[in-house]
This record gives C-alpha cells, structure tokens and sequence, in this order.
C-alpha cells in the first residue's frame, strides 16, 4: 500500500497526501464533490499512487475538517442563492487549490495535474484557467459554464459568473483537458462542456488539440458503476500520459 500523510497547507488547508515510492514526481491534486471530502476520495488516490503519481487529495473550504454552517446552510437555500453560494465556494476554493500546488512543487514534484468530480469539477477547471504550472486537468461531472442550471440569473451570480473558464478558453485548455460528462445530468447539464468543447475545436484549433470529451448517455449525475469505472480509467490514462511523459 502507499504511504499516507496528513497535514496542513498554510495552517488551514487540509491536505492527504497519497504517493509511493520513489518520490517526489508527477503529483495530482484530486479535488472532490460538494458536501464531501478529500477522505471520500482515498480510493482514486490510492489508485493515483498506483501508478506512480503522488495523489494530493484537499479539503475544500467548508467541508471536511473545515465543514461550518455556510455548507450547511445550503440546505435552506433558494436555487438562485443555494448556486451563488456554490460559485463562491469555487472563488475560496481556487486560491487554497493554488497554495497546495506551490508547496508540492516546493516539495520537488512535478509536472502537476488536476482532477476533480462534480464541485471539484468547476474548481479544478477554473484553478487551470488561473494557474498556468497545472500540466494536465480532468473534468468530471463538471463544466467551465457557471449558468445555474434553471436559467434564471440575479445580479449576484452575473458578477460571479464573470469569472467562470467558459470567458478564458485560451487559459482553460493552454495544457491538455479531459471533460467527462454524464448525458442524463440534470445538476451539471452534459451540454455545458460538450459545447465548451465544439467551440474550442472549431474556434481555437491550436487549443482545441489539446481537448478531450467525453459523455455517458445513459448516467445521471449519480453515475451507474459501470460508466463511473470507465471513467476513471479514463482519467488515469490520461493522467499519467500527460504528466509521466512531460
């Protein structure tokens, strides 16, 4: 089994950290799904590991060893409010996703990628759009499109909306991206990244080489075990064809 380490990034961010041995190398910072944690993820770290990548799994802000009242609170949210609190989790998470990144190159490893499942999705794709040092990103059950899912749009999520990688494709896609998406979602509509991606391929060819989609048209969100193990077989192929060979 690989070896596994806690501990915290600046004080606050809490980090497990997955790898074997030799190291440092190529790592991955794994981030997971809202209301869940870097723990929830310990098997596609192991399998990171697996590998030969060291596999950085982070709590985002507000959950895990950092869960408070403003995740929970989403319970009794509205949908136009309950989506703007979940777009500025992404904003918090973005900047700690960053800290992790600068102590495991500080660390010595590297290259550096990105994968993320659902909210860690969204946060792993802008974190790529912000930080050119992320090689390789893998998007699943996620989107670059920060539109609520019902269409309706307050001022406060215009201005939030403003930062989604939809507006910077020459940033999202500068490294080579895996968008993975579910056809029956109704939380993250499969169209969002399915057009992000048409659009790099045929706007931006240069980026657009880089850009892989995929979509499973018979999951929903919740995706069947099938579709999800493929999936992730996707992801780690990619992965480590990007960074192991960078």
């Amino acid at each position: 089994m690989p070896d596994a380490y806690r501990f915290l990034v600046d004080g606050r961010i809490p980090v497990l950290k997955v790898h074997g041995e030799p190291r440092p190398g190529p790592a991955v910072i794994v981030l997971h799904g809202l209301f869940s944690n870097a723990d929830d993820q310990r098997a596609e770290l192991e399998a990171l590991a697996a590998w030969g990548l060291a596999a950085v799994g982070v709590d985002a802000p507000h959950h895990g060893a950092r869960r408070d009242a403003w995740l929970d609170g989403m319970h009794s949210l509205g949908p136009s409010d309950a989506h703007a609190r979940f777009l500025s989790f992404i904003r918090e998470a973005v900047h700690d996703v960053s800290r992790v990144i600068d102590h495991v190159v500080a660390e010595g490893h590297g290259p550096i990628g990105l994968a993320g499942v659902s909210f860690g999705a969204f946060t792993a794709l802008a974190v790529a759009a912000e930080d050119s040092r992320v090689q390789a990103t893998v998007s699943l059950l996620g989107s670059p499109d920060w539109a609520p899912p019902d269409g309706h749009v307050t001022d406060e999520l215009r201005e939030l909306m403003r930062h989604a990688p939809v507006h910077r494709p020459w940033d999202c896609a500068r490294h080579p991206l895996l968008l993975l998406n579910a056809g029956r979602d109704r939380l993250v509509p499969a169209h969002q990244a399915r057009d992000f991606a048409h659009r790099l391929w045929r706007d931006f060819p240069q980026l657009g080489s880089h850009v892989t989609h995929y979509e499973y048209p018979e999951s929903d969100h919740t995706m069947r075990p099938e579709d999800w193990h493929d999936a992730w077989g996707r992801a780690l192929s990619f992965l480590r064809r990007t960074l192991v060979s960078s």
